[in-house]
């Protein structure tokens, strides 16, 4: 009996192991375009939960609520994909597929998002199942195929219509390859209406795709920074050493993220999810700087004009000499 549940332990962990090793980001924009950046090829595209939530809350203004944030958060160092400074988005939606059938196969206008560098903006990279994790975090409902697919319609009029930088989110859970299909389908018109609508009003809408992958994905030959190695999830940056997967919110941020010099902000999610850290960002330390440095230069302005006016010489043929010696004279 001992033998048959040991058998059984073994064959569930060995069968958790090789299912999702990898959950993958990609990001797109769609219509006009130049709200988003790559980096340069030495940023790794791998990173964690953390630095996802990062990114989409200093992507977008607003959650689907319309609930604005208080202040911009700052994005994780070193990620593959950046927000333009000037220029912003008017709105987002993600899109989280789970379930035991996200077949590629079945899914080609999903399997362009994720396979296909040029398609998309960029992509992240993120070891073990993280899908369902970001999608809680986002408090995006966990809808089955037949319910997410009249929605995502309806998502993807209201992100055009609705202002203020807002960030849908929907999750679908896939049973089959039927379903997967259908959700495929359902996915590729409405990115063609969006990217039709967000054209014609010159806006822009920035699409995120999350989805798990399983290891017959990665043996396809598919780009993955994400392997398994003697049972062990490890992340392989590209020619550049193993990363460590760091995001656990409550006692390990401030940790080195990994060993090429990239790391993650200390800080905390508050109790609306808003990450809070008590480090500056680059806009605060600008504005402070211009404003000290202003402060300064009028300060000694003002200082010499009246230090020159105080030591001002009076001359005897001067008309303020003059009227004063007439006053004495009378």
């Amino acid at each position: 009996m001992m033998k048959s549940i040991l058998s059984l332990t073994i064959v569930t962990a060995l069968c958790a192991i090789h299912t999702a090793v990898a959950t993958t980001v990609a990001i797109k924009e769609l219509g006009q375009g130049g709200v988003l950046h790559r980096t340069s090829s030495s940023s790794s595209p791998t990173t964690s939960a953390g630095g996802v939530m990062s990114f989409w809350k200093s992507t977008h203004d607003a959650d689907e609520n319309g609930v604005t944030r208080e202040y911009r958060p700052v994005q994780y160092p070193g990620m593959s994909v950046v927000t333009d400074l000037f220029s912003r988005p008017k709105g987002g939606i993600i899109l989280g597929l789970t379930g035991p059938e996200v077949d590629l196969d079945s899914m080609p206008t999903v399997a362009l998002l994720l396979q296909q560098e040029e398609a998309v903006t960029g992509h992240f990279y993120l070891a073990g199942n993280q899908g369902r994790k970001l999608m809680r975090h986002m408090n995006a409902p966990h809808l089955s195929s037949g319910e997410f697919i009249p929605l995502v319609k309806v998502k993807g009029k209201e992100v055009i219509v609705k202002e203020g930088n807002r960030l849908e989110s929907l999750s679908v859970h896939i049973q089959n390859k039927k379903e997967a299909a259908a959700v495929d389908e359902s996915i590729r018109l409405m990115i063609e209406s969006v990217q039709e609508e967000a054209k014609k009003s010159g806006s822009t809408i920035v699409l995120h795709v999350v989805v798990d992958e399983e290891e017959e994905d990665v043996a396809r030959g598919r780009r993955r920074l994400v392997a398994v190695d003697d049972g062990t999830h490890r992340q392989l940056a590209e020619n550049q050493g193993n990363n460590q997967n760091n995001n656990n919110q409550n006692n390990k941020q401030g940790q080195q993220q990994n060993q090429q010099g990239s790391y993650q902000i200390p800080g905390y999610y508050d109790d609306n999810n808003n990450f809070v850290t008590p480090f500056r960002t680059i806009f605060q330390i600008q504005y402070y700087n211009v404003v000290q440095w202003t402060a300064l230069g009028l300060f000694t302005i003002l200082f010499a004009a009246n230090y020159m006016t105080m030591n001002m010489p009076l001359m005897p043929d001067t008309l303020l000499f003059g009227e004063s010696a007439k006053m004495v004279a009378e």
